[in-house]
This record gives C-alpha cells, structure tokens and sequence, in this order.
C-alpha cells in the first residue's frame, strides 16, 4: 500500500465511524498521546478523551467531505487537511475544516492532533482545555 494510500485510509476511517456512530473505531485512527481541538475550540488529549467526546456528541449527524483530502507527507510523518459539511435532524448544515498531523505506527498511519475548525461563529478561538 503506498504511503499516501494509508493516510487517506485513516482518514476515510476517521469519517466513517463517525458518521456510524462507533466511538471506538473513532478513537482508534488517534494515537495514544493524540491531541483533538474540537470546533468550539476545546482541547482534548489522549485516546480515551476522544472517545468520550464522540460518545457525548450528537448521534444522526453525518459528516460529508466536500474538499481535499490533500496530503503531504515526509518519511514517518504527514500532514492531511480537508473541508466537511454537516447533514441529518440536528446540526445540518454546520461546516468545517479538518487539519491533522499523522504519524506512522508499524504498518499503520494515526492521527497525532486533529484541530477542527468550524466555520462561523466559534472561528478564531484559542483552544481551551476540556474540563473534566
């Protein structure tokens, strides 16, 4: 499988269980140490962080990526961005851009930060920490 090939199978994956609403397949394309900054400019670190706000987000909210991937990636390292819509009964038409950073673990790629931008009014904020 080429390296590019990987990286976007991450990526497909990523957007795949969310919109399936599998949280564990969700925090399974991060890496351990992962960092996620959410739309609303949140940070949470750590797989199991991300899983828990996958589980707390609402469920029948469908991401669909409307431009990229593009990809650029050096040796054991790649930078991935694309841009995403939202549909379904809550949430429909919120849009975004997704930046991640991946590295190569073994014969896999994973997410090693995420920062999601939301476009509108949440755009433009310094990442705060999650509470809890």
């Amino acid at each position: 499988m080429s390296e590019e090939r990987g990286i976007l199978d991450t990526l497909r994956r990523l957007v795949d269980a969310w919109n399936r609403g599998d949280t564990q397949a969700f925090a399974d394309v991060f890496s351990p140490a992962a960092e996620y900054v959410t739309g609303g400019g949140v940070l949470v670190r750590g797989r199991e962080g991300i899983a828990a706000l996958a589980e707390a987000a609402e469920r029948g909210l469908r991401v669909s990526v409307v431009e990229g991937p593009s990809v650029e990636y050096t040796g054991a390292a790649a930078r991935a961005r694309f841009r995403w819509v939202t549909s379904g009964p809550v949430g429909a038409g919120r849009r975004g851009a997704i930046t991640c950073t991946l590295a190569r673990h073994g014969t896999r790629w994973l997410i090693e930060a995420l920062h999601n931008e939301e476009l509108g009014e949440s755009r433009g904020r310094p990442p705060r920490e999650a509470q809890g």
